[in-house]
């Protein structure tokens, strides 16, 4: 067995947001934009611990675009406050988005044209971190996890949906040391 990390289904994100709004130029030559969340849910998958299901509040996403607008670099960061009334704690998720066509328009356009970009058509990675909470949460708070992202056009205009799969990164356990990485 190689010595490479693996993946394993963690948690699932999912947002109604308003459509991002600019704001303005960084002295780099990029800009940046604003997407408030409107309503979030985080819920954990099956099987995974802990298992919970929370709401997400007071999200906000202050990413920056490149000059050349090709790379987005997100910064999001929202509370999540678990539904069995235990303590809340934030989530934080920055990523590397290489938006599509499609992409830029279900986020800056204000319509509900029925675009939908899903998982893996567009090169979207994100690495969500966790902090606070009580302790039923301080796994999450020790732990690496990333996730891909989907987009799609609200019902309403002025709104779009994203989901996020949210995998934990675990280590292979081997007998390999340094100079035996290559077989």
């Amino acid at each position: 067995m190689l010595p490479y990390n693996y993946l394993v289904p963690a948690l699932y994100f999912n947002a109604t947001v308003q459509t991002a709004v600019s704001l303005g130029s960084l002295s780099t030559g990029g800009g940046m934009i604003h997407a408030h969340a409107l309503t979030g849910t985080l819920r954990s998958e099956p099987g995974f611990n802990p298992s919970f299901v929370a709401t997400v509040i007071y999200g906000e996403d202050y990413p920056t675009i490149d000059a050349s607008g090709s790379i987005i670099r997100s910064d999001l960061r929202g509370m999540v406050v678990p539904n069995d009334g235990d303590t809340p704690f934030q989530m934080h998720a920055t990523g590397i988005v290489v938006p599509t066509a499609d992409f830029g328009a279900i986020t800056t356009i204000n319509s509900s044209s029925g675009l939908a970009v899903p998982y893996g058509a567009t090169y979207s990675v994100w690495i969500p971190t966790f902090r606070g909470g009580s302790a039923k949460y301080a796994s999450l708070q020790n732990s690496v996890f990333v996730a891909s992202e989907t987009v799609s056009n609200g019902p309403n205009p002025g709104e779009f949906y994203v989901g996020m799969k949210i995998s934990k990164v675990f280590c292979t356990n081997t007998s390999r040391v340094i100079g035996q990485e290559f077989p």
